[in-house]
């Protein structure tokens, strides 16, 4: 699963992308201080099964904070999208490029309403933030139309699956390309032969089919800012989810807490050394009077959950090898924690896990009711499940 980071110039990508992975990608307060990608893992969360097993879980590749079990995801942070990047202004196609193998996009937009749509910064308050929002939609549908268009003139002549081959790269299924084809009532035989309008209508609503958005309005700590999310939530609330977040706030919070300076939990934090500097106290209250006790959050792992298990629809699936210990042959409780598409089947987890162990499948077994279910049988979030094959 991969989540890109999108938006214009100077909105805050990088230090939300910092504040999710605790990474080190370059923040400034100018355009274009992304210029390659950033790659990270951030991790969603989920209650882990461990708390109502009564036993301590030994996770392989993440943690289990307060019961709270932590799941990978990769997360990309890329270049700031500017009016005409399709055609080749600011970072232009690089950017689209780099959004390709993405599942799903957070699309940052400045709720502070102090960058132009460039990023240069100017009075707070005097931007339009609808416009941080209209620019994106638009590049991104050019560039899906353009992408399209030149990849239907290589197929010409050819059956539509070959037009979907030719998308691939963008995670464009022949499902998409059959619902298109029925809503808009179009030809599948010579997708060349589409209309103007049906081809920028087919690329639109495969675009938002395949590249799910989601809407971080950030620099909430703003005077600015709540107008400026109700302003959003006005316009696009009906579309997208709007996520108000403080990227600085949570990225600081998280610093904090790995120095040991508080004790953070990803939604409040308590102060845990006495002697820290009075600027650093008076900056974390100021974080906890403006952010916290007025939104409840930073709204970072929100948002993040929200991409993952709404978004995305995915569920939380436990796979073990020994079901009366609910551990695997080292005897770790809960190693691992596996993303599942929701409706996922337990033949899915074997692949999941391996395709030979799917290959050679028999059954499974739901560890906590000690009941066999079948292959087809289709999982719940939060279940344990061993599989049983002849390998």
């Amino acid at each position: 699963m991969l989540i890109a980071i999108i938006g214009g110039p100077n909105k805050g990508k990088s230090t939300l992308f910092n504040a999710l992975t605790l990474g080190n990608a370059q923040v400034a307060n100018y355009p274009f201080t992304t210029i390659d990608p950033n790659r990270g893992v951030a991790f969603a969360s989920a209650v882990c099964p461990h708390v109502r097993l009564g036993r301590q879980c030994n996770p392989n590749n993440s943690k289990c904070e307060e019961g709270i079990r932590k799941i990978p995801i990769n997360v990309l942070d890329v270049a700031g999208l500017v009016e005409g990047a399709h055609e080749g202004k600011g970072m232009g196609n690089q950017f689209l490029s780099d959004v390709a193998a993405s599942d799903c996009i957070i699309l940052v937009a400045d709720a502070s309403g102090s960058t132009d749509p460039d990023g240069n910064p100017i009075a707070p308050g005097t931007a339009d933030v609808l416009q941080d929002i209209e620019i994106i939609e638009t590049e991104l549908d050019a560039w899906y139309l353009d992408v399209f268009k030149r990849n239907a003139l290589k197929a010409r002549g050819k059956k539509i699956e070959d037009f979907a081959n030719l998308l691939s790269g963008l995670k464009i299924t022949m499902d998409d390309l059959n619902y298109v084809v029925r809503v808009l009532e179009l030809n599948p035989q010579d997708v060349w032969s589409w209309e103007k309008e049906d081809m920028k209508e087919a690329a639109k609503i495969i675009r938002e089919r395949t590249k799910p958005i989601v809407i971080a309005a950030n620099k909430i700590d703003s005077e600015f800012a709540e107008k400026n999310v109700l302003k959003l939530k006005e316009f696009y609330g009906k579309k997208y989810g709007i996520f108000p977040i403080a990227a600085d706030s949570e990225l600081a919070l998280r610093k904090a807490n790995e120095k040991g300076m508080v004790k953070y939990n990803g939604k409040t934090f308590e102060i845990s050394m006495p002697s820290m500097p009075a600027q650093l106290i008076s900056a974390l209250e100021k974080i906890n009077k403006n952010i916290i006790e007025k939104y409840g959050s930073t709204g970072v792992q929100a948002l993040l959950d929200n991409c993952v298990f709404s978004l995305l629809n995915q569920i939380v699936v436990y796979p073990v090898e020994d079901e009366v210990h609910f551990a695997n042959h080292f005897g770790k409780v809960l190693p691992d924690a596996i993303l599942l598409k929701n409706g996922s089947k337990s033949i899915d987890l074997a692949g999941k896990i391996h395709s030979d162990l799917a290959a050679h499948m028999l059954h499974a077994v739901d560890a906590e009711k000690k009941m066999r279910i079948a292959k087809d049988a289709v999982l719940h979030d939060g279940q344990i499940v061993k599989i049983v094959s002849t390998k």
